[in-house]
């Protein structure tokens, strides 16, 4: 019995270390095959080392002055996660490596707080690509979903890859060139290359010198006339100002306007009739990102949103309207990483017009910053 026993014993150990081998094993599938919402982004190719399962990833965005890409960290605001499927397990990522811009490395390592990078300015798209760490995953684990941020499962503006198939040396891995292949033609879609330019441009020629013209002969001055007075205009009256001129709230337009304390009018942010629509979303972005960007460099501010709506139409359909739009402003900052601790808000509807006629001035979001 004694026997039997040993050979178990061995037969197990053999079993358990041939597993963890195969758990070690090193490979990478260059034909990622997933399902997402949308065409701006792509898994490049899933690659398993000894220790970690880890995403290539890539997107592209509009270029543009105030159009930023953020990377969360572990226990950050929003950071990427993966679902399984076939086992109901979720894994925190470990870390985010080697983020680039247009093939250009920005940043080598995200891991205890979050990047934020700016979009190239002006025209066209900018393509960001990443790499998204995991623990190497277990062997059991076929397929699963790659959540860009939790709690954003259901979110179609966000980067989500579902049903991730999760393969084996077995599978089909395809080759290094399916994968540049899919870069490229990711890439040409929206007129961008963000392979490395290593080629020094060619020298522009030397312009030929132009030979000197022979100076003409100097014309012979001419008698100035003298001036004849000028009539005397009458002054004419001052235009009456606007009724947003008029308007004694300090408005917001750079981060210096920000003062602790004091109200300011995000004239900037204008929304459609009857809507929490934003009339010029670039102009609308531009002026969250000056409160995105001194809520983060001020950590311990705290802001207090007040929505405002035209005097026309139903009161109680205008405080409702009023009380979405500083929540859409309130969840646009969340998004982008600031807690909703540090965000209050309160909505008057049209009790507090600027304009008692009606005016589209009045239609917009009043905010005071808090210091401790």
């Amino acid at each position: 019995m004694k026997t039997v026993s040993i050979y178990i014993t061995l037969f197990i150990t053999s079993l358990l270390f041939n597993t963890e081998l195969l758990a070690q094993k090193t490979y990478t599938d260059y034909k990622p095959q997933y399902r997402k919402w949308q065409d701006s982004y792509i898994l490049d190719k899933i690659e398993y080392t000894k220790d970690r399962t880890i995403f290539h990833f890539r997107f592209v965005c509009k270029s543009g002055k105030y159009t930023n890409a953020i990377f969360y960290p572990p226990g950050g605001e929003h950071p990427w996660y993966l679902k399984g499927r076939n086992v109901k397990k979720n894994f925190d990522i470990k870390e985010i490596q080697n983020v680039r811009r247009n093939g250009k490395l920005m940043k080598s390592n995200v891991q205890y707080a979050p990047y934020s990078v700016a979009a190239l300015d002006g025209k066209g798209y900018t393509v960001f690509s990443c790499e998204v760490h995991f623990e190497r995953l277990p062997n059991d684990l076929k397929t699963a979903d790659l959540i860009e941020g939790k709690g954003q499962d259901y979110n179609e503006n966000h980067f989500n890859c579902f049903n991730v198939q999760l393969k084996t040396q077995k599978d089909d891995l395809g080759k290094e060139a399916d994968s540049q292949k899919k870069v490229s033609n990711f890439e040409k879609k929206y007129g961008v290359d963000s392979k490395p330019k290593n080629v020094s441009p060619k020298p522009k020629p030397k312009p030929k010198p132009k030979p000197k013209p022979e100076p003409e002969p100097e014309p012979e001055p001419e008698p100035i006339p003298e001036p004849e007075p000028e009539p005397i205009p009458e002054p004419e009256p001052e235009p009456a100002p606007k009724p947003q001129e008029n308007y004694s709230i300090s408005r917001l337009g750079s981060y210096k306007d920000i003062i602790c304390g004091k109200m300011l009018v995000l004239d900037k942010i204008k929304f459609h009739d009857n809507s929490t629509k934003f009339k010029g979303m670039v102009a609308a972005n531009r002026t969250m990102f000056i409160l995105f960007n001194y809520m983060k460099e001020h950590p311990t501010s705290t802001l207090t949103l007040y929505g405002h709506t035209d005097v026309f139409g139903s009161k109680e359909k205008n405080m409702e309207l009023s009380k979405q739009r500083v929540i859409k402003i309130q969840r646009w900052l969340t998004m982008y990483g600031i807690k909703q601790h540090r965000i209050d808000y309160e909505w008057f509807g049209p009790d507090q017009p600027i304009a008692p006629e009606g005016d589209p001035i009045n239609r917009r979001v009043e905010i005071r910053v808090n210091c401790e």
